[in-house]
């Protein structure tokens, strides 16, 4: 037999004790000695623990612990918050003057608008730029490129895609709706 690791897991032991063990390791089990006497060993520690007296603390344990515990109030601290009247005020001033300056250089700022639209567009394009030649670069690109020469293919792929996707969403509506009548075995 061939075993894929030299010896049982501890995961394979507590399988073991629990009567789950696979058939390839209860295999292996029945042909190493060394693994046997490790569940010996592995049964008689855990019939010796089942045996111990369960241990409880002392009555008023956590009452004399809870007496040793020294609670410090906290310092308060002032913190100083603008009025509301104050805010509402700064804000209404910086709008009026925000208006005021568009208003009086328009020029100046129709171009920062211009500017910032053309070098978004750029920083778009090049970005669109990049990420096609980095997929056209791929070896898996030329294999797509030619079962998407096939119009025929890409039908059925299409077609076969919006199968699956209406059979997901059906599926996920009947995980989603309660039943309309009560489940046998079920409990609510």
């Amino acid at each position: 037999m061939t075993w894929p690791i030299k010896h049982l897991t501890a995961d394979d032991l507590d399988a073991f004790h629990s009567a789950s063990l696979s058939i390839a390791a209860r295999e292996h089990l029945d042909e190493c000695a060394e693994c046997r006497a490790l569940a010996t060993t592995d049964a008689a520690l855990l019939k010796a623990l089942a045996a111990l007296p369960a241990l409880e603390p002392a009555a008023g344990f956590a009452d004399r612990v809870m007496a040793r515990v020294v609670v410090k109030r906290p310092a308060l601290v002032r913190v100083r918050v603008p009025s509301r009247v104050a805010l509402a005020a700064t804000l209404f001033v910086a709008l009026g003057a925000s208006i005021g300056w568009s208003l009086f250089n328009r020029a100046q700022l129709a171009s920062w608008l211009d500017q910032s639209a053309t070098l978004i567009g750029r920083a778009v394009w090049d970005a669109v730029r990049v990420v096609a030649s980095n997929l056209t670069a791929q070896p898996w690109f030329a294999g797509l490129r030619g079962f998407a020469s096939s119009t025929a293919r890409v039908v059925l792929a299409g077609g076969g895609l919006l199968i699956a996707y209406g059979a997901a969403v059906y599926a996920l509506r009947r995980l989603l709706v309660p039943p309309s009548r009560p489940v046998a075995h079920a409990d609510w």
